[in-house]
């Protein structure tokens, strides 16, 4: 097996057991589910995944694979996207509805249909997906460098590992030496091939700066550099650069280089030409990128220039930089003024809005109404899409960017507070609020408020929550929506825990149902979910909320906001396993 031709490696050496696994793995006649790469940076991990993936596409496999980075970790769904590249769109056609239509959104193949999709969707049609393309042929999902994993992705990728069996579907990971990602720790109970990537030989690593550089070292300089880089092919490589450079010490001398890897890429990176560093650090801040994108940037000669030096290399119809360490030399060894400037040059070159509106916003450091409302919009597109990390990062900065007279103030304030809490971040919504409550307007600013606020870091039981939701019902005043939503969230969490007040729950909900007539198809939702929970808990009838739920309904709302697993709940409560299974796994398809 040997890397994928404009990679820059010539071969690969010293790794003759590693490769034998790798090979025997990747025979889409073995039994093993899972092989796990791991090592130290530069060890060489990317390179032994690499020659898998690629041996497995040659023998047959259908490959999806993605190579995240630390540029794109902040990113929701980068990483998805990556490993659904090729999926063509008939090959969504066999899945539900809400999962389709999750899954093209979350790839950004379609706008969102108004609702926020939902992470349940997206995880199940990937799920799907994975199990209809394994019918087809053996399928490997090959991911490099799990620990910059998109959350998103790590936790959608998670959920189909955890629920697939046997070798028709094989993942091929590598990750760096330490605690474990979430897809590792799926993979978990199924008993993974953990693979050690450890460092060469000596003559490994002879035969490795022979083939690479046309270095012949004397044996003891050889030594000394098998003794500063502990074997590491990446550092070796870049002390034989060094060396070629400015020739070998004599005998007795010390090798005239850094103790660290990281210490020696900042040197190699603060001697190129400054057109060349600044593409490399347009890959370290924007992720990879495609040629077209790069000679925009650069312009071509610039590019070769950039792969001729070693520090950027082909991957398909992309370019990247070519280690990771490269990449974060690049960051260290940039000033805030030049990352700012290299973010706005990306802004010009990335047509996606999302992106885009990141690097427009990392670019400028000063308030302006015009950019902060491109990038509220980007942040409104992410949070339609489920990429809520993202959509709270973009939030951030739209509010960052406005000034503070402007009539937008509030509303982004309180959108960025939304999305924090959909990210999980209830502390910070918490801090974002308190101290503008007395500054809102009132009405429907501060009913919004008060909601959000009931989902702080410190509020724990419906208890806690009561006086936010009396708070908020007292500043809707006549507004039938407001009263409705408010209603509706004080019903379910007091359904939810306070079950000696469930007369009162169901009440709370059957007003806010009347309310909600007028208020729209969102408000009625949440009403039905409201009262399906209050008298499901009581024992009672709701065939009737399931029904006009469904009228209420898209094709693609959220299986979690319809009261029909709450029907399948009682009939398992009340012993009617088999009507309930059916009811529960309708739910869930």
């Amino acid at each position: 097996m040997h890397p994928a031709a404009g990679d820059g490696v010539a071969g690969i050496v010293g790794r003759e057991s590693e490769l034998k696994a790798l090979a025997e793995f990747v025979t889409p006649t073995a039994s093993g589910a899972a092989l796990v790469l791991r090592g130290s940076p530069g060890v060489g991990k990317t390179t032994l995944w690499q020659a898998a993936r690629d041996a497995g596409r040659d023998r047959g496999m259908r490959v999806l694979s993605a190579r995240p980075n630390s540029a794109e970790t902040s990113l929701s769904f980068a990483s998805l996207a990556d490993l659904l590249d090729g999926i063509e769109p008939d090959e969504l056609g066999g899945l539900p509805a809400p999962q389709r239509l999750g899954l093209e959104v979350a790839l950004l193949r379609a706008d969102p249909a108004g609702e926020a999709a939902a992470p349940r969707a997206i995880a199940f049609g990937l799920l799907n997906l994975l199990r209809q393309l394994a019918t087809v042929r053996p399928l490997l999902v090959a991911v490099d460098d799990l620990q910059w994993l998109d959350q998103p992705t790590a936790e959608t990728l998670a959920f189909a590992v955890r629920r697939l069996h046997g070798p028709s579907v094989r993942f091929l990971l590598a990750a760096r030496a330490g605690p474990s990602s979430a897809v590792e720790r799926a993979l978990a109970p199924a008993g993974p091939q953990i693979l050690e990537v450890g460092p060469l030989s000596v003559g490994a690593m002879r035969r490795m700066l022979s083939d690479r550089l046309g270095l012949a070292l004397p044996r003891y300089v050889l030594r000394q550099v098998y003794d500063t880089t502990l074997g590491n092919p990446l550092f070796a490589l870049e002390v034989g650069r060094t060396l070629a450079e400015r020739g070998v010490p004599a005998l007795g001398q010390d090798l005239p280089v850094p103790d660290t890897v990281e210490e020696l890429l900042g040197k190699r990176v603060s001697r190129l030409a400054d057109p060349v560093r600044r593409l490399l650090l347009a890959l370290a801040l924007g992720g990879d990128l495609d040629w077209y994108q790069l000679t925009t940037l650069a312009g071509p000669g610039m590019v070769e220039d950039a792969l001729a030096a070693g520090v950027v290399v082909a991957d398909g119809d992309r370019a990247r930089a070519a280690h990771p360490l490269l990449a974060a030399a690049a960051r260290k060894h940039s000033g805030p003024a030049e990352c700012r400037a290299c973010h706005l040059e990306l802004a010009g070159v990335i047509a996606e809005g999302e992106r885009r509106g990141r690097h427009l916003a990392l670019g400028t450091p000063y308030p302006s109404e015009g950019l902060a409302r491109v990038v509220a919009a980007g942040a409104a597109t992410a949070a339609a899409r489920g990429a809520a990390r993202e959509a709270a990062e973009l939030g951030e900065h739209a509010l960052r960017l406005t000034p503070p007279e402007s009539d937008e103030r509030v509303e982004r304030m309180l959108r960025l507070a939304s999305y924090l809490e959909r990210a999980g971040e209830r502390q910070r919504v918490t801090d974002l609020l308190e101290p503008e409550l007395s500054s809102l307007p009132g009405g429907g600013p501060r009913v919004r408020a008060w909601l959000l606020l009931s989902e702080g870091e410190a509020i724990s039981s419906y208890f806690d929550k009561a006086p936010y939701f009396d708070r908020a019902l007292s500043e809707c005043g006549s507004d039938p929506s407001l009263r409705a939503e408010v209603l509706a969230r004080k019903a379910l969490s007091t359904a939810a825990e306070g079950v000696e007040r469930l007369a009162e729950a169901e009440a709370w909900a059957a007003q806010a149902l009347r309310d909600a007539a007028s208020a729209g198809p969102e408000a009625e939702r949440l009403a039905l979910r409201a009262l399906g929970w209050s008298r499901c808990l009581r024992g009672r009838p709701i065939d009737d909320l399931c029904e006009r739920f469904g009228a209420a309904s898209s094709a693609t709302s959220s299986v979690i906001d319809s009261p029909e697993p709450l029907a399948g709940l009682r009939l398992a409560w009340r012993g009617e396993v088999e009507r309930a299974r059916a009811i529960l796994s309708a739910s869930v398809r």
